[in-house]
């Protein structure tokens, strides 16, 4: 139990921040121009990671194309629930960059991973020897 809540605990909690923020009326209120597709995508590549660090940690069997789907899909959700929020309104740019930052933030955990992950095989199961001399 305590493992799933450390694993996914953080997707689950970025989840409800990204709503808090789509909850503020305005729209990229004091953001330089032309930043607010990175901070979109900045967000939900934290999105990704989160959801990667999710599966790793709790040693899930959930596809990689699930955690995917998750992302974008909530991404999408965020972006309806903004319409009914004063001063917001639905952005398909707004969601194509939710879902680069996702997919970015996956591919990232994945890569890091990996290049950590220690091989589980023994010295003897990677080697070939022969016995003459």
């Amino acid at each position: 139990m305590i493992d799933r809540i450390l694993g996914w605990g953080p997707a689950a909690l970025w989840a409800a921040v990204l709503f808090l923020l789509s909850e503020l009326p305005g729209t990229g209120a004091g953001l330089p121009a032309g930043t607010d597709k990175w901070v979109h995508g900045g967000l939900y590549l934290i999105l990704g990671l989160s959801l990667a660090w999710g599966k790793t940690r709790t040693g899930s069997g959930v596809p990689a194309v699930l955690l995917l789907l998750i992302g974008v899909g909530y991404g999408a959700l965020d972006e309806w629930h903004q319409s009914f929020v004063p001063g917001r309104d639905v952005s398909v740019g707004d969601w194509v960059a939710d879902s680069a930052g996702v997919m970015i933030g996956l591919l990232l955990f994945s890569g890091f991973s990996s290049r950590f992950r220690v091989d589980k095989r023994s010295p003897s199961q990677g080697t070939t020897t022969t016995g003459s001399a």
